[in-house]
């Protein structure tokens, strides 16, 4: 599925969109890693509005840390 389809689309049961990197989003990976698994975007907001993150290999690491800790 292109990117550009699922920011096309709506919310839904297995897609999320999130502006940026928080404990909101930490939450909807564990979520999601404990259902049906989904996709989450970040970088747009809730109704379907591209406002871009900046992520290098720092940031990267950072997250699947986050992540990790709360998993």
């Amino acid at each position: 599925m292109d990117i550009r389809d699922i920011i096309s689309g709506h919310e839904s049961d297995t897609v999320e969109f999130k502006e940026g990197f928080d404990k909101r989003t930490i939450e909807s990976v564990v979520a999601f890693a404990n259902t049906k698994g989904g996709i989450i975007v970040i970088g747009v907001t809730d109704d379907g509005e591209v406002k871009g993150v900046e992520v290098g290999k720092q940031t990267l690491n950072k997250w699947v840390n986050q992540i990790s800790q709360r998993t």
